[in-house]
């Protein structure tokens, strides 16, 4: 990343959100906060989506340091992902300063702030343009593809109307003769950026003008492609997202690694390796692409053909290696998720950790 200059145009506040459950603290999330607060013009508001007692504590002392930079908000169990970033970027819009959306396990890089808002003013925001900007992240395999110069048309083929998930039978091999990076001049020096089509939470900086929108999150995601939803709001809003591929936000904990369950002797598609007490994870994850699927199948008979046939291949294909491998209730909740997705039935569905097995909020 450009180093930050002195001159740089960014003042003003900047709240930072961040949303952590569990015991997280050892694991990210107090280097997260100390991050932020290392830079004086960043507030951060943190939810707590059913943490443990002791991160409780610890929010507590730190809000107590932080004299009034710290703001905790507290939900005693787990509603997943969608409403807790809703309750924090509900809480920023009200300050009218930029955003900046966190993991919890993202320490906010020194000089960061700066750069993004120079990207900002770059992107010609300053003319009245809406943009957000996503910061590059190492853990996420697509932001590798198009810092090497694939085009976000190629790196999002899943995205076409029609596909599931990964699986698309109809695909047609796009190449993309020229890169798609941009290069934006500003008063901290050359920041490379590409269009971005969906975004993750953490990273993700909403300029005042953007979070002026108060766009928020489909709280009946519950958790899993929420952000895709929330990016999409976004663009509906008038918002072009960029990626930066200067700004680097770096995970202390790698979730393809924590995510991955153990190798059984044949290979098998990973999802059909989940634990059983991990199985709401599936569940979730299933029903909101298939959701997603529909949506951007839209009224198009043929996009609805298309989707038809790709839910029937991937699922076809899970039911198979499920029988192989002895996994049939792994395919059963996926089944039973997909359908929920693409009847449109959303919300707290499928218990979550630490809700004490009751669906509803």
């Amino acid at each position: 990343m450009p180093t930050p200059s002195t001159t740089s145009s960014a003042d003003g506040r900047v709240t930072v959100v961040t949303v952590t459950y569990g015991d997280r603290w050892d694991s990210g999330l107090s280097s997260t906060i100390t991050s932020v607060l290392a830079d004086e013009r960043a507030d951060v508001i943190v939810v707590s989506n059913g943490a443990s007692v002791r991160v409780q504590e610890r929010l507590r002392e730190c809000a107590d340091r932080a004299e009034g930079r710290l703001e905790v908000i507290l939900f005693a169990s787990n509603r997943g992902s969608a409403p807790a970033f809703s309750a924090a970027l509900a809480a920023a819009y009200r300050r009218d300063t930029p955003v900046l959306i966190l993991d919890d396990d993202n320490p906010l890089p020194a000089g960061a702030l700066h750069g993004l808002q120079a990207v900002v003013a770059g992107l010609g925001a300053g003319d009245g343009e809406r943009v957000a900007v996503a910061c590059f992240r190492a853990v996420n395999p697509v932001h590798t593809r198009l810092r090497s110069g694939v085009s976000p048309r190629v790196a999002f083929a899943e995205l076409r109307p029609g596909a599931f998930l990964s699986t698309d039978v109809f695909r047609r091999r796009v190449v993309a003769r020229t890169s798609s990076i941009t290069d934006v001049r500003t008063e901290l020096g050359v920041f490379r950026v590409v269009d971005l089509p969906n975004a993750m939470w953490g990273g993700l900086y909403l300029p005042r003008p953007t979070a002026a929108l108060c766009v928020l999150p489909p709280e009946d995601f519950v958790l899993y492609a929420d952000d895709n939803a929330f990016s999409a709001r976004l663009r509906a809003a008038g918002v072009d997202i960029w990626l930066c591929l200067d700004i680097e936000i770096r995970d202390t904990t790698d979730w393809r690694a924590t995510a991955e369950p153990p190798r059984s002797r044949f290979r098998l598609p990973r999802i059909l390796r989940t634990a059983d007490a991990d199985l709401w994870r599936v569940r979730y994850q299933y029903r909101n692409a298939a959701f997603l699927s529909a949506q951007q199948a839209g009224s198009s008979p043929a996009a609805r053909v298309r989707l038809a046939v790709n839910v029937g291949v991937r699922l076809g294909l899970l039911f198979v290696a499920a029988v192989i491998a002895r996994r049939l209730p792994v395919f059963l909740a996926i089944l039973h998720a997909s359908v929920d997705g693409l009847r449109g039935r959303l919300g707290h569905s499928y218990p979550l950790p630490g809700d004490g097995g009751r669906i509803g909020t």
